[in-house]
C-alpha cells in the first residue's frame, strides 16, 4: 500500500513536469507503427518493391526506420527528429519522413547514385487518435529494455481490445477514447522515467538543476524498504512539491527553491544511510 502512495506521489510531480504545450505535437507514441502504401523509384538501377509495410520504432530512446521489406538493397536506419519530422543519413542513403496528417508519413529516400523513392505510407488506425497513439507507445514499452518494473500493457490484450475500438460510436467512443488517452500518458510517463522516450517539456531538466538532482534521489526511497513509512512519505511529498514548484517559480524564487532542494537532498541521503540503504 505504501508503495502505491509513493509511486502516485511521484506520478503526479512527474506529471507536472511532463505537461505538453498547449498546441499538440505529435511524439514518439503517435509516430511508432507499421506504414503500408506504394512506392515510387526513379533513376534507380535496380528499383524495389511497387509497394512495402515499413516499421517505424523506438527501442531503449533510439528510433529507426526500417526500409529494407521494401527492397533495392535498402536496410534498417537510424532517424532523428527535426523540423516536423525525422531523418536520417548512413554511407550514400538519406532518408526524411514527413508527417503531413496524422497517420500519414510521406517518404524521401535519396541515393548519391541520383535513385530516388518517394511514398505516401498510412499506418492503420482504430479511428480513434488516442488508441492510436496507446497503441504506439504499448509497442515502445515492449522494445524497451531499461524498465525495472512489468510492462503496463499487455499487446495480447490490445490486440483483443482493436476490434471495439474500431466500432464504438457515441457515449461508448468518448469513453474509450478518454481510457485510452489516461493509459497512453501513463505508459509515456513511464518511458519517460526509465530513459526509453524524451519528456515532451523543451525546459525539462534546464530549471532547477539542484532540484533535478534532488528528485533523482527522492526516486530511490521507493527501493530503501527499511525506511519506516512514514519517514519515507513525508520525504517524498516534500521533494515533489518544491520539483512542481520550480517550473513555474521565477528567478528568485528559483534560487530559494534550489536552497531548499540542496538541503532536502542531504536529508534524503541521510536518512537512506540510517536505514542502511544506498543513496
Amino acid at each position: 500500500m505504501r508503495r502505491a502512495v509513493l509511486i502516485g506521489s511521484l506520478a503526479v510531480a512527474a506529471a507536472a513536469l511532463a505537461k505538453p504545450a498547449p498546441s499538440y505535437a505529435p511524439r514518439w507514441g503517435d509516430w511508432v507503427g507499421d506504414y503500408a502504401g506504394k512506392l515510387t523509384w526513379t533513376s534507380c538501377a535496380a528499383p524495389g518493391e511497387g509497394s512495402a509495410t515499413l516499421a517505424f520504432d523506438a527501442i531503449d530512446g533510439q528510433v529507426a526506420f526500417d526500409l529494407a521489406p521494401a527492397g533495392g538493397a535498402l536496410e534498417a536506419m537510424t532517424v532523428t527528429e527535426d523540423s516536423g519530422g525525422w531523418s536520417g543519413q548512413e554511407g550514400d542513403v538519406a532518408v526524411h519522413l514527413a508527417r503531413p496528417k496524422p497517420d500519414t508519413i510521406d517518404l524521401a529516400v535519396d541515393l548519391d547514385s541520383g535513385c530516388q523513392v518517394r511514398g505516401s505510407l498510412k499506418r492503420v488506425s482504430t479511428g480513434l487518435a488516442a488508441c492510436d497513439r496507446l497503441a504506439g507507445w504499448a509497442r515502445i514499452e515492449q522494445r524497451c529494455t531499461k524498465l525495472t518494473k512489468p510492462a503496463l500493457e499487455n499487446p495480447a490484450r490490445l490486440v483483443r481490445q482493436r476490434a471495439s475500438w474500431t466500432a464504438a460510436t457515441g457515449d461508448a467512443r468518448a469513453k474509450i477514447t478518454a481510457q485510452c488517452d489516461a493509459r497512453a500518458q501513463k505508459v509515456e510517463l513511464e518511458l519517460v522515467d526509465a530513459g526509453c522516450a524524451p519528456n515532451p517539456d523543451p525546459a525539462i531538466g534546464m530549471r532547477g538543476a539542484e532540484c533535478q538532482a534532488m528528485r533523482a534521489g527522492a526516486a530511490k526511497l521507493a527501493r530503501c524498504r527499511s525506511l519506516p513509512v512514514d519517514v519515507e512519505l513525508a520525504l517524498e511529498h516534500e521533494a515533489a512539491g518544491l520539483v512542481t514548484a520550480t517550473q513555474s517559480a521565477n528567478d528568485g524564487a528559483l534560487r530559494e527553491l534550489e536552497n531548499e532542494c540542496r538541503a532536502l537532498r542531504a536529508r534524503i541521503v541521510a536518512a537512506s544511510q540510517q536505514s542502511g540503504c544506498i543513496p
